[in-house]
């Protein structure tokens, strides 16, 4: 397959009468570059996370899509469709057309270490020369558009450079993430690592003297939710073992909690009742907990 670059393309474009203006946005961050492609690439997130954009896929591959995408500009929402492709080592091409314009948009990732990553943006708009006077309107759209972005899908990525930086990894199929790869949202893509953590036992009517929540440990695999109602107390997981979300961030909500990335929805992983007689007991994949009466002792394996 050919694929030609922003700038050969735009090289033709200007060669039909058109002219350009390009501008780049720039953001350094605690992540991997393969975190910053996956979140590029990532195709089901753009429903759940970001307001501002509705996509519909047309055409997936590993590295190409085309959609039609609903875009909300000021009180409007414009469709508009957009082709996205893979154009080289750590860099993918996107481009659009309306009207009289061409918008054309490049990102680079530059790694600036094994958890630090540079991601530059390049904007370059097109149009006949008529309408060079609309360049800074576009060019404040299109900024205020990435800051709206940038605010939902760098703590995604943020969040994966402090899993990696806890040990953990994500599988990929190839040497680069595939479009079409990230649309099996039911797949466990984290690599666990082996952690030795402590047993804990926990006076439950201390830490949950009534309703409410209370987290062990920290938002990993070994990681949980207690949330207690009168005297049921229920278990949640902290990581969705998709793409390593903090489920943390989500409410609980009929039993279940919701990723905010995918919107896979987690089942309780544990109820017990508390003061009960009886000692309790449930295994995990990665803890034994006992309850006996209000002292939960936790067993990780």
């Amino acid at each position: 397959m050919k694929k030609y670059t922003k700038n050969h393309i735009i090289s033709r474009l200007t060669s039909e009468g058109l002219t350009f203006s390009e501008f780049t946005l720039v953001h350094e961050g605690d992540y991997a570059v393969d975190d910053a492609d996956w979140n590029y690439k990532d195709v089901p997130h753009l429903h759940y996370v970001h307001e501002l954009a509705e996509a519909v896929p047309t055409i997936v591959g590993d590295d190409l899509i085309t959609s039609v995408n609903m875009q909300k500009v000021l009180c409007f929402r414009f469709p508009f469709s957009l082709t996205n492709f893979e154009s080289g080592e750590n860099s993918q091409t996107y481009y659009t057309t309306w009207m009289f314009y061409v918008l054309m948009i490049e990102t680079r990732y530059v790694p600036l270490g094994a958890c630090r990553t540079r991601v530059e943006t390049t904007y370059a708009v097109g149009s006949p020369k008529l309408l060079k006077w609309t360049f800074p309107i576009i060019r404040w759209i299109l900024k205020r558009n990435y800051d709206n972005l940038m605010s939902t899908d760098i703590p995604m990525r943020t969040r994966r450079g402090e899993l990696r930086s806890w040990g953990y990894g994500f599988k990929k199929l190839g040497a680069t993430y595939s479009f079409e790869e990230t649309m099996d949202v039911m797949k466990p893509n984290v690599v666990i690592p082996k952690i030795q953590a402590e047993n804990l036992t926990i006076d439950i009517d201390q830490v949950l003297p009534s309703e409410g929540e209370y987290m062990i440990g920290r938002s990993d695999h070994l990681g949980l939710r207690l949330v207690r109602t009168e005297d049921t107390l229920t278990l949640y997981p902290r990581l969705c073992p998709h793409e390593g979300a903090n489920l943390d961030e989500s409410n609980c909500e009929g039993k279940k909690v919701k990723c905010k990335w995918h919107g896979r929805a987690f089942a309780k992983v544990a109820e017990f009742s508390i003061n009960s007689e009886s000692t309790q007991q449930v295994e995990l994949d990665y803890q034994r907990i006992e309850l006996d009466k209000n002292i939960m002792s936790i067993f990780f394996k």
